[in-house]
């Protein structure tokens, strides 16, 4: 079974790290952590691209598609970067609609359930991080750090050409509403930089190896 890290959950809801946590909320915390790997039905997608950086416009062009990334902090993230990885992941709509049950008839249980998704996505990432650096381990590149859409100045707006690249709709069933909120909700997309010299790839991907993945039990590509 796939171990969540209850310090990252607990960072999510705002506990410090000396504050008490009650044996009521220690023992919540541990069934929703259960519960969640239960219900989730996690999925991703990547793709790898060459890239091409503008010094002029400030932008990075992604070979072979329609995207443009605009924005001085993606602009930095990427300028040295040889290739791009994009990725999406979900948890899928159970957990959706789990914690919007509880929501209604226990709070507290729906704050703490959304904190270990947030965990469980994050931990996705990371195992989607391995598979894109065996992907490209030939290469001998380097991966940077994961830069989302909406996060500095890259505008989320571009959030429908990018999982239209990624065929996200049929391959994980990743939607968008109106709004360009994802649906479901507890979704990632992201971007990484691969490089041909690490000192470039600022700031770089701490290295996780498949050995020390919590995933690496239940991984489906290992497997």
């Amino acid at each position: 079974m796939t171990d969540l890290d209850k310090k990252e959950i607990l960072r999510y809801l705002g506990y410090r790290r000396k504050q008490e946590l009650t044996m009521a909320v220690d023992q919540e915390i541990d069934e929703l952590m259960t519960e969640v790997l239960a219900i989730a039905k996690p999925r991703y997608t990547f793709r790898i691209f060459d890239c091409q950086s503008n010094e002029t416009s400030k932008t990075i062009e992604v070979i072979g598609t329609d995207l443009v990334f605009k924005g001085k902090s993606i602009y930095n993230h990427l300028k040295h970067a040889k290739k791009v990885a994009l990725l999406a992941a979900t948890l899928g709509i159970e957990v959706e609609r789990k914690i919007r049950q509880y929501s209604l008839t226990a709070m507290s249980k729906s704050l703490i359930l959304d904190s270990c998704c947030t965990e469980y996505i994050e931990k996705i990432c990371d195992q989607v991080e391995c598979e894109i650096e065996d992907t490209i381990s030939a290469e001998n590149l380097t991966l940077n750090r994961r830069f989302s859409p909406g996060y500095g100045d890259l505008a989320l707006d571009i959030q429908p050409d990018f999982l239209a690249v990624l065929e996200a709709d049929r391959r994980i069933g990743l939607n968008l509403s109106e709004s360009l909120l994802m649906i479901p909700r507890k979704s990632v997309t992201a971007i990484i930089g691969l490089f041909d010299d690490p000192k470039l790839a600022r700031p770089r991907r701490k290295k996780i190896s498949c050995s020390d993945c919590s995933m690496k039990e239940t991984c489906s590509y290992r497997r």
